[in-house]
């Protein structure tokens, strides 16, 4: 197996290093396992393309220097060789599909994410459930080549939520994520970080390839992604995300993911 993993539950410092081997054992290899909250994999590379995903919560990783955010029903891609290291606020079941170089020139060639469409989410679940790492069988051949086929053709996002070290925007993202209920304009943000509203607005396109408005929505949706793995009402919900009415939250929820948060927490309790 190229992983020999460390019992990360009898960790102290929780941060690890994986451990390689210098090839694969097959084209593509499946591995697992449990990290508790607040561990950190330290930066590294493969020779071969990987595929993170989580079964629940959200994993943050850092790639080539630029910081990722990933909800549960996204994956992130990092092509062979690009260094990366990854961090989890919670508990996570964590799942790496590993694919060898020549494959994974099928899939971009920098790093991104991708939406788990219900079809790649049934395929990767399969997968999962029985425990596959080596992939030898027929029929499991079959099932990885559907799934590298269906996200070569799959639209990747960017990013979805990035960040940035700016010494301007940093601290209003660590805010708006500690308070996603914070409607401040870019105009009181620009007083409180000592700038000007048109400097801001610059500097988030630049950094972050987006305007203010999109980021403070994308991190209230994956807010509300967290909250919705709790017994939380959709108002409660709605009201800890800054939403008078359950209603807006719903029709912003549904605006980005395609279906309504009751809908998405019956899914995800589901999987």
């Amino acid at each position: 197996m190229p992983f020999r993993t460390p019992n990360i539950a009898n960790m102290t410092d929780k941060k690890f290093l994986p451990q390689l081997d210098e090839n694969l054992p097959t084209d593509v290899f499946f591995h697992y396992f449990f990290l508790e909250a607040k561990t950190e994999t330290l930066s590294h590379s493969h020779p071969w393309g990987q595929l993170h995903l989580i079964k629940q919560g959200r994993l943050e990783m850092e790639v080539d220097k630029q910081k990722m955010f990933c909800p549960a029903n996204y994956a992130i891609w990092t092509p062979a060789h690009l260094l990366h290291r990854a961090f989890n606020h919670n508990d996570v079941e964590y799942c790496a599909i590993n694919i060898e170089f020549e494959l994974s020139q099928k899939l971009p060639t920098s790093a991104c994410m991708f939406p788990l469409t219900p079809l790649l989410r049934a395929i990767v679940d399969d997968l999962v459930e029985r425990q596959t790492t080596e992939v030898l069988s027929t029929e499991d051949k079959y099932l990885s080549h559907v799934l590298i086929e269906r996200l070569s053709k799959t639209n990747p996002i960017e990013n979805y939520l990035p960040f940035t070290d700016d010494k301007l925007l940093a601290p209003i993202l660590m805010q708006l994520q500690e308070n996603p209920a914070d409607d401040s304009s870019l105009e009181i943000w620009a007083k409180r970080v000592f700038s000007t509203e048109r400097t801001l607005a610059r500097r988030f396109q630049k950094e972050l390839k987006m305007s203010f408005n999109d980021w403070r929505q994308r991190a209230k949706l994956a807010k509300a992604m967290v909250l919705l793995k709790d017994a939380i009402s959709i108002n409660e919900i709605a009201y800890q995300l800054g939403y008078s009415q359950g209603s807006s939250f719903i029709k912003m929820f549904r605006k980005h993911t395609g279906v309504t948060p009751e809908q998405f927490r019956k899914e995800q309790q589901g999987r």
